[in-house]
């Protein structure tokens, strides 16, 4: 071989291996570069497809196996999830002793959040209080394969956390609300959230976006997050209610009342005392010189400031349930006053005369010998009412009318199996409530009306007969109807 100045060169053997080697090296070298690549690809995709949890900044990946997602929605199983965030978890409703797996509640040191199969419904109970806040959710509680899932958003407002989803980069991100209170103390010197002695409640304002601040001279006031002013600092406590995103504001003049997360006055601070008793009917309890009243969020009365208490007792009953004690069956406000009591709807309207020595029956007065028996002031069945007169128990209903009179010697329920039956106790002999009222108080068999109506006209002639022969030694009503063999109703029947 020639080069170009026309000498003769030969590549020798050696030098021939060498080029064919380089250039083996540089196709392995490419394919190694593409090999590369597509490894970085495929962890790039591996790690978009893994979705990635955190809960306060760490890693909780151990989460995914808990979680349903379904077109771009988060299901949270209750009482898994519980756990992670710093709640204890149980079957049943709060103080119900029942393992119902379609309810259960959940607890931390200040609060308990109560959920049952297919409601809307999330109550909420500060753990050294009575009164229950409630909020409704985006969708209903559901049962998958024998646990209890809430939404994404329903997660938030249960266990009081920020629960964020970003769906394009799959990612959960968490934070708890002690993380959230250590962290905004932190940027506004200002705040009051982490002090001893804090309102639990205020706190949760965070997760709207506020934060309650104190100033030098120990008055409060409300900022956003971007610290802008929606209360200023001039009162001398300040409560958040978390249901309704309002203050309940406390002035110099220990004067109360209610200032909205928009910085509007709801109620003019002009109450001893004031609390929220119905959300979605905007009412609330008002106390002045000892006096209780209602009004509503304009300021209007419903219930005037006269009474010596408004709302019953409802640790008495607990076998009630009752979330509500200042409004029964959504309808119902007890009124007490001077000793006596009676009932209000909700429109401002008496119900029932204020004329009754005590609502419900508490079965510790030995009116009952049944070791099994609970104290009760509802019948749900029939939104019913227990009432006492003297000794003597009777059942109004929710709209103040009569179902049985007051001439029981007790009215109590037992509780089987999660299910409560109710009883009563006349002339010494026990009976089905339910079954009574049924029976002989709304018939529910077939027949015309006409023939009805003769019936109830025939049982009310008996009635009088009966109350003619037996006022001298009994003025209540005869209520032997069901007792006695030839089952002779003497108990005022409705057509």
């Amino acid at each position: 071989m020639n080069d170009l100045i026309g000498n003769n060169y030969e590549e020798t053997e050696e030098q021939l291996k060498t080029k064919k080697w380089m250039k083996i090296i540089g196709i392995i070298l490419v394919i190694l570069l593409f090999l590369c690549i597509g490894l970085v690809v495929l962890m790039y995709y591996i790690d978009s497809a893994q979705l990635k949890i955190s809960i306060d900044g760490v890693s909780a990946n151990q989460l995914e196996d808990l979680l349903i997602i379904e077109n771009g929605q988060v299901y949270v199983p209750i009482r898994d999830f519980a756990s992670y965030v710093g709640y204890e978890s149980y079957s049943g409703d709060y103080k119900q002793y029942a393992e119902d797996e379609t309810k259960c509640y959940v607890q931390c040191a200040n609060e308990i959040a109560s959920f049952t199969m297919n409601s809307d419904k999330i109550y909420k109970l500060l753990t050294d209080g009575t009164d229950y806040e409630y909020f409704t959710i985006n969708e209903p509680v559901k049962m998958i394969n024998g646990i209890l899932y809430i939404t994404r958003e329903g997660a938030q407002t249960a266990f009081n956390i920020s629960f964020s989803y970003d769906q394009a980069r799959n990612e959960i991100v968490i934070y708890t609300l002690p993380y959230l209170v250590t962290n905004w103390a932190a940027q506004f010197e200002n705040s009051a959230i982490a002090e001893e002695g804090t309102h639990f409640s205020n706190q949760k304002a965070l997760l709207y976006n506020m934060i309650v601040v104190k100033n030098l001279e120990g008055f409060y006031g409300v900022y956003d997050l971007s610290s802008n002013e929606i209360l200023g600092t001039k009162y001398v406590d300040i409560e958040f209610v978390e249901s309704t995103r309002e203050f309940i504001v406390r002035t110099a003049e220990n004067k109360m009342g209610i200032m909205s997360y928009d910085s509007t006055t709801k109620i003019s601070p002009e109450y001893d005392e004031i609390k929220q008793i119905d959300k979605d009917s905007g009412l609330y309890l008002v106390r002045n010189n000892n006096k209780e009243g209602v009004i509503n969020n304009s300021g209007n009365v419903i219930v005037y400031l006269e009474y010596d208490q408004i709302g019953i007792d409802s640790t008495k009953f607990n076998s009630n349930n009752i979330k509500n004690q200042y409004l029964l069956y959504d309808n119902c406000i007890p009124v007490k006053l001077n000793n006596k009591w009676g009932l209000f709807d909700k429109t401002g309207r008496n119900i029932l005369p204020v004329e009754y020595d005590d609502l419900g029956c508490s079965v510790g007065s030995g009116s009952t010998t049944s070791q099994t028996a609970n104290n009760i002031l509802l019948v749900p069945e029939y939104e019913g009412i227990v009432v006492k007169q003297g000794e003597l128990y009777g059942l109004v209903d929710s709209k103040g009318n009569e179902l049985l009179p007051a001439v029981l010697t007790s009215i109590y329920s037992t509780t089987s199996a999660g299910e409560e039956t109710y009883h009563m106790i006349y002339n010494n002999q026990e009976m089905n409530v339910i079954t009574y009222i049924e029976t002989y108080v709304k018939p529910t068999t077939g027949g015309n009306e006409q023939t009805n109506n003769n019936a109830n006209n025939e049982v009310n002639a008996n009635n009088n007969e009966a109350n003619t022969n037996n006022e001298a030694t009994n003025n209540q009503v005869n209520t032997t109807n069901g007792v006695n063999s030839n089952n002779e109703s003497t108990t005022e029947n409705e057509a």
